[in-house]
């Protein structure tokens, strides 16, 4: 979804949160009333500044830097982390990744799996037992 004051800017994808990743920052819409605070969203900025290294901005996203980025994916309690492979608008067919799942996308993913599934180390205290 486009941002309804700038319809440069997206927001959200459906029901999901948006990231791009282009020459290893990643980026995603920042909060501003009208964006789904996602719990996966917020693991997924945790995970990729303090297990991956990686640089995190929230902040305003271009539809055109969606376009140009090295990766795109979208978060969601049912989603996970979805990889974007192609985007059609009214300008054209845009293909991302050439259509595959990126390296940082996979990684973030079998991380945060890993940590839900217990078969990755919890070293940010996420789980908790269930009497």
């Amino acid at each position: 979804y486009l941002n309804a004051g700038n319809e440069k800017l997206i927001e959200e994808v459906g029901s999901a949160n948006l990231f791009i990743l282009k020459d290893n920052v990643l980026k995603t819409p920042r909060l501003a009333g009208s964006i789904l605070p996602g719990v996966t969203r917020d693991s997924v900025l945790t995970l990729a500044k303090e297990k991956m290294d990686i640089e995190v901005q929230e902040t305003d996203v271009l539809l055109d830097e969606v376009y140009s980025a090295d990766e795109v994916f979208c978060t969601g309690t049912a989603v996970v982390i979805t990889p974007v492979g192609k985007i059609t608008s009214e300008n054209g067919e845009y293909r991302i990744n050439d259509g595959k799942m990126g390296k940082i996308t996979h990684e973030l993913r079998s991380l945060l799996v890993g940590i839900q599934r217990e078969e990755c180390e919890d070293t940010l205290n996420w789980l908790h037992p269930v009497d």
